[in-house]
């Protein structure tokens, strides 16, 4: 492929993957849209992640590797957005891989539909939104929801808004608006990119922060998302409700008093709202019922529609 094409950007935020790093640089480079600019960032990797990004950077001229101090995932995404020189940018995680023509396909997309954001949906259409129009689908989960990943953006749109740092689930919190900020959003179907639970990576960390982080994030996204919803933020209590939901179910039965309350406060607040609404999912709706039996019944039934998404392989999206 020529040079006449958009260079795109991939960042790829690397922490203790040294297991899977390899296959994931390998399905960068293979890519059948060649005119890339990867960036791997070593977010202070122990293990042998840092050394093994240096070896490709040797092999491939398209690499460009950034090693910094740890300081999360959001830390190494913003630095590989501050270097950044592609005209738009993915995100791949580091113990993730995609498929040959993920990035051809996202950027195809993009030029045929003139979108300044590109997101893999599920099912088999395609479609093209407003920002607000992809904002609406987001908050309802049915179709695609707020990971970084399996999306693509134009650059100006990711440098305005940084990821926070010093918290879990900075995706919820951010990638909204890079949605919400977008005049055009292409959606693609079919997913092309693959993911993989890594105890070690770059996503996790101790239980308790990221539950507590994950309402900060949720109201984060419920406060950008109501407000440029207007008459529509049913779908903004929703998503909201939805990550509430599942805190509370996570949460230890002892202690955390304060935040059991609010989470429960407000899900008895708005349960009818979400009970009553047809776009609502068939999960946060039948939260929204049992929840009229109380907290206690509710997590019994919680946890068995869980198991009934693990084994269907829908299950929770890496955040």
């Amino acid at each position: 492929m020529g040079t006449d094409k958009p260079l795109i950007s991939v960042v790829v935020p690397v922490y203790k993957t040294e297991a899977y790093l390899r296959q994931c640089v390998d399905s960068l480079l293979i890519q059948t849209y060649s005119h890339l600019e990867i960036i791997l960032v070593d977010d202070g990797s122990p293990d042998g992640s840092g050394a093994v990004c240096d070896q490709y950077a040797r092999r491939d001229a398209r690499i460009c590797v950034i090693h910094q101090k740890n300081g999360g995932v959001s830390a190494a995404r913003n630095a590989g957005v501050q270097v950044a020189t592609g005209q738009y940018i993915a995100f791949v995680d580091s113990d993730d891989w995609v498929e040959p023509d993920y990035v051809k396909t996202l950027f195809q997309a993009a030029e045929r539909c003139a979108a300044d954001a590109v997101v893999e949906i599920k099912g088999s259409q395609t479609d093209i939104w407003t920002g607000e129009e992809a904002l609406w689908q987001m908050c309802y989960q049915k179709l695609y929801d707020t990971a970084p990943w399996g999306k693509l953006f134009r650059t100006k749109i990711v440098k305005e808004v940084p990821f926070p740092e010093n918290m879990f689930f900075e995706d919820l919190a951010v990638v909204c608006q890079m949605i919400g900020a977008a005049r055009s959003v292409a959606a693609q179907s079919g997913s092309r990119y693959h993911y993989r639970r890594n105890p070690e990576g770059t996503m996790n960390g101790g239980n308790m922060i990221r539950l507590l982080d994950e309402i900060k994030a949720a109201d984060m996204m419920y406060t950008y998302a109501k407000s440029l919803l207007g008459n529509e933020s049913r779908a903004a209590e929703n998503r909201k409700f939805s990550a509430y939901a599942q805190v509370l179910m996570k949460l230890p039965r002892s202690g955390y008093e304060a935040e059991r309350t609010r989470l429960w406060k407000y899900l008895c607040a708005v349960r009818g709202i979400v009970l009553t609404d047809h776009h609502a999912r068939v999960k946060n709706r039948f939260a929204a019922l049992t929840s009229y039996c109380g907290e206690r019944f509710m997590r019994a039934l919680w946890v068995t529609m869980e198991k009934i998404h693990a084994a269907r392989g829908i299950g929770e999206m890496k955040s």
